[in-house]
Formats: structure tokens, sequence, C-alpha cells
């Protein structure tokens, strides 16, 4: 099994502006967001998973245990969501239909780095973001 635990930096995307599309995020805002570069730490203390990400005008710090629900700040808002680990992936599935702006996000870990893939619930439309183990 590969390491969860590291810092990861943001190297490319692919299709990501067509799911901020469909999630209905204005056109200031999803330039904004497809200009940044942001940087993940994942931290693991026994049960409970720490996910940082820092962009450059905010932090995002999420604390949770695996298979139990809890709310998340992120692009979509506040959502709520449970993570479950398969294999070498981190899964982050909503909870209940919480409206066009939600996404699944799958993290598959790798030697090398981390590779997400998010998708918009609603249209099903799917981004990928690449990141560099550092």
């Amino acid at each position: 099994m590969v390491q969860f635990i590291g810092t990861y930096k943001h190297e490319s995307d692919e299709n990501l502006e067509e799911v901020f599309i469909k999630m209905g995020m204005g056109f200031l805002m999803r330039k904004l967001a497809l200009r940044s570069k942001p940087t993940v730490e994942v931290e693991v203390d026994g049960d409970t998973w720490t996910i940082t990400t820092k962009v450059t005008v905010r932090t995002m710090i999420w604390t949770f245990k695996l298979g139990e629900e809890t709310f998340v700040d992120s692009t979509e808002g506040t959502v709520k969501v449970v993570f479950s680990v398969e294999d070498d992936k981190l899964i982050q599935t909503p909870v209940e239909n919480q409206g066009d702006r939600v996404m699944t996000s799958v993290r598959h870990f790798t030697s090398d780095g981390l590779i997400q893939t998010l998708t918009h619930t609603a249209s099903g439309t799917v981004a990928t973001r690449h990141y560099k183990r550092v």
C-alpha cells in the first residue's frame, strides 16, 4: 500500500473549468480557482485524518474519521460528506443530494504523487487534478 501521508504540490488540471461551470460557479470565481496552484498536506494520527489545502487566498483544513459524516468547506460551499479508503484511494462522497454544487472526489495516491478525480454529481462531468509528492 502506498503512503498517504505527505505534501503534494499541484502540477496540472484536465477539464476542471467544465466541472466548475456545471456547478454554477461564477466567471470571476471560476477564473481565480483555475489559476490557483494548491498545496495539499495529508496527515493521519491514529484514526483521525487531516487534509490541509493551501491556496493563495485561503487555507482549508478538514479533520475527519473514515466512515463518519462530516462537514467540509470547499469550492462548493459547506457540504456534508463521508470519507472512505479503498486500496490506494481516499474517497470523498456527498452524504445526500445537496444541489448542483456537489462533487465526489477520489484521491488516488501513488509513489510519485496524487491524482484527484472530481465528478460533478448531478451531471457526471469529470475533471482531474495532478499533484507531485514533495
